[in-house]
């Protein structure tokens, strides 16, 4: 799957000078039928350039004809027929090229680009318009492949030429601070990049690979994420209540938990922007800074710093802070000292990975902490996934089955009479989905009945999870997949998306 450039009107223009013309020559009656150009051909890999590059039955017919790997990225049909104008004109005919033969021209995508710089900000420019969250830029044997990841899918930009992308490359690493010369270890860096009138933040890894080097930069919209940290971004109200009920706790611990990628930090910094920071000491560790915000005093801990988290909170503990934002909670010393902090006075919020709210209780144990001081020390639990959201301009009504009827009235709601399904039109490039929404589960122990008590019961040899769970849910506790039910009905996602996250 890759972007439309009806997605991304005039960024990546295309033109005759794009394509391998011996590999069209090969292909020329499935270019035609098909509307698609070859722009690259190295051994198992053919790179494409489709007018439409979500075809699956295309695809298939095209491996089966060349025995690739095919990836695509989307043109407009527009610069198709230009292109296929052009070849078939009598000064450009291409018929004489021998099958064997390497075609004079390689393909020199983002062409428009004045040097290796000018290149890092226009694919900088593209991932922040389209609101990208990583950008990869991996180096091959004979080319370099350029991919973003937008709304959780990872999608296939043009890629470039050897020699560009090693210059492209140096060109990043120069604006993240990175050391040029050689490539055999990881490294780190932090770059800022003027966007029109807003500052694109880019966390930038890098990582040395048997063809040279791979990259990925996590794009980071700082104006973005300083308005998200306004409100909360619950949406019922009996979320938004109980949220607001343990931040306003002079102590406790609020973790947030969930996949890599989904958000956690994000909601975090959120409830952060809640506090009366001018009456609060507001302090940070992480592993990196995801974003700065200028009223928190941030401070980065792990690799290239010398600092473990573990040092890093027992400093800060010293320096009469009321609130400690963690970046992860990862071991066991850091995971005792949250739970003295939380004994001594501060409001400690940290990030964990596990696949619910209940499973925090349990990978809390998993680190050595007993069931008595977790019941102590937790104020709440956020769980939340990301979920991609249809396409509010092309999104169609589908009739609801029996078999879906039930799943709604086995989690307590009225199945809706309709669902809706994606279909793809030139908003969302194609796809039928436009963006990410987050949808949570809370859990706050002391809210429900009994579940204190039978924490303070429990020990890493006799604690039952499952016990645990199902006494939160008899007791009011409403579960992410409800929630993602309730989305489902207001059409903002599909059934289908729904279902990714019952078994997670």
């Amino acid at each position: 799957m890759s972007i439309s450039t009806d997605q991304l009107p005039n960024l990546i223009p295309f033109s005759l000078t794009d394509v391998d013309l011996a590999t069209f020559e090969k292909l020329r009656q499935l270019c035609t039928r098909l509307q698609f150009l070859p722009t690259l051909s190295e051994g198992v890999l053919l790179q494409l350039a489709m007018v439409d590059p979500y075809s699956e039955r295309s695809f298939a017919e095209i491996r089966n004809f060349t025995h690739q790997e095919v990836r695509a990225f989307g043109i407009s049909l527009a610069d198709f027929e230009k292109v296929m104008t052009l070849i078939e004109s009598k000064s450009t005919r291409v018929d004489k090229i021998k099958d064997h033969q390497t075609p004079s021209v390689r393909p020199k995508f983002w062409g428009n680009c004045s040097s290796a710089r000018h290149l890092v900000l226009e694919i900088v420019r593209v991932a922040f318009h389209i609101g990208a969250s990583d950008i990869f830029i991996d180096q091959q044997e004979s080319w370099t492949e350029v991919a973003m990841t937008v709304s959780g899918k990872k999608e296939i930009l043009p890629p470039l030429v050897r020699e560009t992308g090693n210059s492209t490359m140096k060109a990043f690493k120069e604006m993240a601070g990175i050391a040029t010369q050689g490539s055999q270890s990881w490294q780190s860096g932090f770059a800022r990049c003027a966007i029109e009138d807003q500052w694109a933040e880019l966390r930038v890894e890098i990582t040395p690979t048997i063809h040279g080097e791979s990259l990925v930069a996590r794009v980071q919209n700082r104006s973005l994420q300083i308005e998200r940290m306004k409100t909360l971004p619950f949406y019922t109200p009996e979320q938004r209540l109980l949220a607001g009920q343990c931040l306003g706790q002079k102590q406790g611990l609020i973790l947030a938990t969930g996949p890599t990628g989904h958000g956690k930090t994000t909601t975090l910094y959120a409830c952060l922007g809640q506090l009366d920071r001018a009456q609060l000491n507001i302090r940070t560790l992480e592993d990196p800074v995801e974003f700065t915000v200028p009223w928190i005093t941030q401070i980065p801990v792990g690799s290239g710093t010398q600092r473990s988290y573990a040092d890093g909170l027992k400093s800060l503990l010293r320096q009469a802070p009321h609130v400690i934002l963690m970046g992860e909670i990862r071991d066991t010393l850091v995971a005792q000292t949250c739970v003295e902090a939380v004994d001594t006075g501060h409001l400690i919020f940290a990030t964990l990975h596990t696949r619910d709210a209940i499973g925090a209780i349990s990978r809390l144990m998993d680190l050595g902490l007993s069931g008595r001081s977790i019941g102590t020390a937790l104020s709440l639990v956020i769980s939340q996934r990301l979920m991609r959201k249809l396409c509010p301009e092309c999104k169609q009504k589908k009739k609801i089955d029996e078999s879906q009827i039930r799943h709604f009235r086995r989690y307590d709601l009225v199945a809706p009479e309709w669902l809706w399904i994606s279909r793809g039109c030139s908003l969302c490039g194609g796809i039928g989905e436009k963006g990410v929404m987050p949808v949570f589960e809370l859990l706050r122990p002391s809210a429900h009945f009994g579940m204190t008590t039978e924490l303070g019961r429990a020990d890493r040899m006799n604690f039952d999870e499952s016990k645990l769970r199902n006494l939160w849910l008899k007791s009011g506790g409403l579960p992410l997949m409800r929630e993602a039910l309730v989305r489902v009905s207001l059409g903002d996602i599909t059934y289908n998306e729904a279902l990714k996250y019952e078994q997670t």
